[in-house]
């Protein structure tokens, strides 16, 4: 909609010349210019501009505002309203293309026994796909119920965190699944982002315990069905791997009191038995004789143990902050200390450095964890006793020699 023009003209720009027909045509255009400038002045939005002052005053009355969004569907104004399926659609396409997209990673990583890169390399030297057709052949329903199980594993864990910040009103994304195909797992893991600013103490207690609970709630029923379903591979696969076996684990076949679904390979070398360490410490399980399930268990708890790790922004560094605020500096300093010589006795002993690179974007991120809204905020007993326990986790999920590489 054109805007009403002035009556007069201003004195700058009044026309001087000795032509009566030349005075009123540059009039006219001068009229004409102010028309524009005052129009794009008030609607700076609108697509339409009538440079003729007989069109301007007929359509003045008939054309639709800038702000109509059946005229301007693309019109974006601070207050407007959008439709809620716009809304989530927006909001959720990202996620639900990594979530796909990670499915299939981790699909991947089962058809291929958790060994994919080993796969692509003998079908390379072998100079045929032979391998890889075999496993897709054979081994699709066992890939695919690992990708699955884990899914659920993954998307509990960080949905507890997901539902927790809509009920305190924190901003965070949804969900975001991370693909990794040529990991031996096909993930690493999923992540939400919230502002954290916005949440006090206890919130930011009760947003970090979340999910490593809900995922726990999934991956012990899941470990346990993996104990006791046998589910054998159709294709054997290329022996890559040994996944040593947390305590976890270990304690729920003990209540079990026999698996039928896994069998432990002797402990690897270099031998650990100057150490004293118990041998289930560190025997595992081979990639070709893992259960999808246990295997979907074992990647589930793993992360959990990793995310319990009271540092930084972590779950676990959430937790020791709500438990103890901003004296929890000093508490995740002692535990980025473990962490280290956690990576220099898997080195030493083990011949392997895990967890390296994790190590390092810790340290990109800071030891300490920022301040919250409010860090006056008392959490109250139970959430104290909750927090303390929760913090035993890595020590219980974590395995000693979590992957040894077979030569």
């Amino acid at each position: 909609m054109a805007s009403e023009p002035s009556d007069s003209l201003p004195p700058q720009i009044t026309p001087q010349s000795n032509s009566s027909n030349q005075n009123l045509a540059s009039g006219k255009l001068a009229e004409d210019a102010l028309k524009t400038l005052e129009s794009f002045r008030k609607y700076p939005q609108s697509d339409q501009v009538h440079s003729d002052r007989n069109d301007s005053d007929q359509n003045q009355n008939s054309s639709p505002e800038p702000t109509d969004p059946n005229k301007y569907p693309d019109l974006k104004l601070p207050g407007s309203i959008q439709s809620p399926t716009a809304i989530l659609y927006r909001r959720w396409k990202l996620p639900v293309l990594l979530l796909l997209a990670s499915i299939v990673s981790m699909t991947w990583a089962g058809l291929t026994v958790w060994a994919p890169v080993e796969t692509l390399e003998t079908a390379f030297l072998n100079g045929s796909m032979f391998e890889v057709r075999r496993s897709i052949l054979a081994n699709w329903f066992p890939g695919l119920l690992f990708s699955l199980a884990l899914t659920a594993i993954l998307g509990s864990h960080e949905l507890g965190h997901y539902i927790a910040t809509r009920l305190y009103r924190i901003r965070s994304t949804p969900p975001l699944f991370i693909p990794f195909p040529i990991s031996p797992i096909g993930t690493c893991g999923a992540v939400i982002l919230m502002d954290g600013r916005q949440a006090d103490r206890k919130q930011i207690f009760d947003i970090g315990i979340a999910g490593p609970i809900a995922g726990l709630v999934v991956a012990i029923p899941v470990a346990i069905a993996g104990l006791l379903i046998e589910l054998p591979l159709r294709s054997g696969g290329i022996p890559s791997y040994t996944f040593g076996q947390p305590l976890l684990i270990q304690a729920l076949e003990a209540i079990i009191g026999h698996s039928v679904a896994i069998s432990k390979t002797p402990t690897p070398i270099p031998s650990t038995d100057w150490l004293g360490l118990c041998p289930e410490w560190v025997e595992g399980v081979q990639n070709i004789d893992m259960n999808p399930l246990l295997m979907a268990a074992w990647v589930g708890l793993l992360v959990t143990g990793l995310n319990m790790i009271p540092i930084s922004q972590l779950d676990g560094g959430h937790v020791i902050f709500g438990l103890l605020g901003r004296k929890s500096h000093l508490f995740s300093l002692i535990a980025y200390a473990a962490c280290i010589a956690y990576v220099i006795f898997g080195a030493l002993v083990f011949g392997q450095g895990m967890f390296v690179l994790m190590l390092v974007l810790v340290t990109i991120m800071g030891i300490k964890h920022p301040p919250s809204r409010n860090d006056a905020v008392e959490l109250g007993l139970f959430r104290t006793l909750l927090g303390w326990a929760t913090l035993s986790l890595p020590l219980l999920c974590i395995p000693l020699r979590p992957v040894t590489l077979i030569q």
